[in-house]
């Protein structure tokens, strides 16, 4: 194999191929999905060559659906007068399950979202950054003021009221990747502020300063909790956020002029990184979620976990080390598809009918392998939507990756992930290979990230709300409705397509 191309089956054209892939072809005795197909209100208007329309269109509704329920979850509320300024509930849901908190890492990916927001704002000239830059402001005020509660896990509490007062009972506590998160979007904050000329007060010198010192002083301590809040140890998400908080607060602390600061940060950084390669796993070909286990849940036997996915999308930079592009990440990528390919009764259902088309639809995907968690109580594990967005932002973040080429190569792995794809839904005959490369090579990763917003699409209500999760055996919404991080992987993985769209068309 030559490196810098990847191979697909020779029985069927590049351009047949990518069509399958794009939803054009596909024979019509697959299994129709279980009620609840949801029938997007353009698909009538569709014909066979028009699903990627109808698909684009919906994203466009859905980002701006996704968009207003992220603003809508974030205080001051309306139906609630006591929710302090800055606090962003998980979900409005108080009952069964009660997810009516802020937690920091929610809260910080929402707010990394938010700060995009306000650079397209800025780049479009809609003038619509001003309320967002309050809501930045908001946020800050509400850092300050947990940062200085006395409680029993300090700045690595996971949740809190929305009225700012910390939640004291029982709970898998002590999540240090909060603080690294939270510092990540509050740096980004200020040097968009150093941009604009603005002063930055005591944003750097005492709130972001405050994590950075805490993360950099408690990353190796493997007592804290994972982000799914359910075993302890080291967590490979979590010393991602850490590494990418440090190395970014380093550059940050070098531009103001604090050189003890950036000497410390940076070499924090340059530790975790020495500790974070032994994730990957040769034996199991995949990256590892958990190392030096402390205690908690102890049932992953299997080490495979979507979080270490999220790590990558999250706080991946752009060093090589388990970026989207790596061999690690795209190993772990396809073990999860091939894990939770065989789960899910809905992953039996390949296709779905949209107007005249039988439009292909990708795997949903859950936490882990062994999951109980059901939404509302323990039984079996479901898919979520979160996760499933996160594996098309995946793909299209890949085909970014090789439509910008700067010395990226394709390798095995990537091979592999293609060619299982390409068997999922098959399209003709294995007879010979064919290269594919650059700008082709990023076009059929926009076409198998499709797959997996097509599945979005299938299992989110036609007003479009999301759930957490969708149920395994029938695909209905599972757990807290209008969950705020579903709404921002939404977003975050639709700015990936438009991204990748742009470089290749």
């Amino acid at each position: 194999m030559h490196l810098g191309s990847v191979f697909v089956g020779g029985g069927i054209s590049v351009s047949a191929f990518a069509a399958v892939c794009c939803g054009l072809v596909l024979s019509s005795n697959r299994q129709r999905p279980l009620e609840p197909a949801v029938y997007h209100p353009h698909a009538a208007e569709s014909d066979s060559s028009g699903f990627s329309s109808i698909l684009d269109s919906w994203i466009s509704e859905q980002d701006r659906y996704s968009q207003a329920h992220i603003l809508g979850n974030m205080a001051p509320l309306p139906g609630d007068p006591g929710a302090m300024p800055g606090a962003i509930c998980a979900s409005p849901s108080r009952f069964k399950p009660d997810y009516y908190y802020t937690w920091t890492r929610d809260s910080a990916l929402v707010m990394n979202e938010v700060l995009t927001w306000i650079e397209e704002s800025e780049a479009s000239g809609n003038g619509t950054q001003w309320d967002l830059l309050t809501r930045m402001d908001e946020y800050v005020g509400f850092t300050k003021h947990v940062q200085g509660l006395k409680t029993r896990y300090g700045l690595a509490e996971a949740k809190y009221h929305m009225d700012g007062s910390p939640f004291t009972k029982s709970w898998c506590n002590g999540q240090t990747d909060g603080p690294a998160l939270r510092a990540s979007v509050l740096i980004r904050y200020a040097r968009y502020l150093i941009s604009h000329g603005r002063d930055l007060g005591n944003l750097f010198s005492s709130v972001i300063v405050r994590d950075l010192d805490y993360v950099a002083g408690v990353w190796a301590d493997n007592s804290g909790c994972d982000i799914w809040e359910e075993a302890r140890g080291l967590h490979f998400y979590t010393l991602m956020a850490q590494r990418r908080a440090l190395a970014e607060g380093a550059q940050l602390a070098e531009h103001l002029g604090d050189r003890r600061a950036a000497r410390i940060y940076r070499q924090e950084a340059l530790r975790i990184s020495g500790v974070v390669g032994g994730f990957w796993s040769e034996e199991k070909k995949q990256v590892v979620t958990t190392k030096r286990w402390s205690g908690g849940l102890g049932t992953k036997a299997s080490g495979l976990d979507s979080q270490v996915l999220l790590a990558s999308l999250h706080s991946g930079m752009d060093d090589g080390v388990f970026t989207v592009e790596s061999r690690e990440m795209t190993a772990t990528a396809l073990r999860l598809l091939r894990v939770f390919e065989q789960m899910y009764p809905i992953n039996r259902v390949l296709s779905v009918q949209v107007g005249r088309s039988e439009v292909p639809v990708g795997v949903a995907l859950g936490r882990y392998p062994e999951d109980v968690y059901n939404g509302v109580g323990t039984s079996r594990g479901n898919p979520w939507s979160l996760i499933t967005s996160a594996m098309a932002e995946y793909h299209y973040r890949l085909g970014i990756a090789y439509a910008r080429g700067n010395g990226v190569a394709a390798g095995k792995e990537l091979a592999e992930l293609i060619l299982w794809t390409w068997q999922r839904y098959p399209a003709g005959g294995m007879a010979g290979l064919q290269p594919l490369a650059g700008n082709d090579l990023a076009r059929y990763l926009l076409s198998i990230g499709d797959l997996y917003m097509a599945r979005v699409y299938l299992h989110t209500d036609r007003d479009h709300k999301m759930y957490e999760q969708w149920a395994s055996g029938n695909g209905y919404g599972r757990g807290a409705v209008h969950l705020t991080w579903s709404y921002a992987a939404h977003r975050a993985a639709s700015r990936a397509r438009s991204e990748l769209k742009s470089l290749v068309e």
